[in-house]
């Protein structure tokens, strides 16, 4: 009632809240998720995140404001991490993961982890990171990697799926790849599903504890 006598009076009333500071607070609220996920991924440093969240949020909030945000709440978040990082077994499914990784290197077969954007553009650029080894160890024979979307599922829980390859163009080369690094993996204690084909990437379920080793 009170606005409609503010009309009928000839006074104008106060314009609603814009809701530009709803959505700017639902923003900030995932921002703040976002970064915990990065942080606990464990594979950037704080000036990386905060230039990489300029990215991700673009056209959500303005860059300036999300990369003011992510250095004020990244301190605080990075305590917290170290705090929970402290209470971890001293072998972690990640130290495993790393140590199976390191071996399969060994015998040539080229690992990455958090590598390339998706399954598409690591199928790619995989063959670059052969080529370099190959310059270095010119036994390589295969790779394995996961992505960085694989990263983010495992972060969450859902573990990690590995694709593979062979440098040998034959039926069986890939197969044969997957077989060691499915073998590797189990012998360092994790748990891997694989049914053998081609055609499915090898699933390791794992409980993600990365050690963040940049800086803080």
């Amino acid at each position: 009632m009170s606005l409609l006598r503010s009309w009928f009076s000839g006074e104008r009333p106060p314009p609603p809240e814009p809701a530009v500071e709803a959505s700017a607070g639902e923003g900030l609220d995932d921002l703040r998720e976002w970064l915990v996920r990065e942080i606990a991924a464990g594979f950037s440093d704080p000036d990386e995140i905060v230039e990489a969240a300029g990215d991700v949020f673009e056209g959500q909030l303005d860059r300036d404001v999300v990369q003011a945000e992510a250095e004020r709440m990244l301190p605080g978040l990075l305590a917290a991490h170290a705090r929970e990082e402290a209470t971890w077994p001293e072998t972690t499914d990640n130290d495993r993961l790393e140590a199976a990784f390191a071996e399969l290197e060994d015998g040539g077969i080229v690992c990455r982890e958090n590598f390339a954007c998706c399954n598409n553009c690591g199928s790619a650029e995989i063959w670059a990171e052969v080529e370099a080894v190959n310059d270095i160890i010119p036994h390589v024979r295969g790779y394995v990697f996961y992505h960085m979307q694989d990263t983010e599922s495992a972060v969450e829980g859902g573990g990690i799926y590995l694709s593979y390859g062979a440098v040998a163009d034959t039926e069986d080369a890939p197969l044969a790849v997957a077989r060691d690094v499915v073998s590797t993996l189990r012998d360092h204690g994790l748990r891997v599903e694989w049914n053998g084909e081609i055609t499915r990437r090898i699933m390791v379920e794992l409980d993600w504890k990365r050690r963040r080793r940049a800086a803080v």
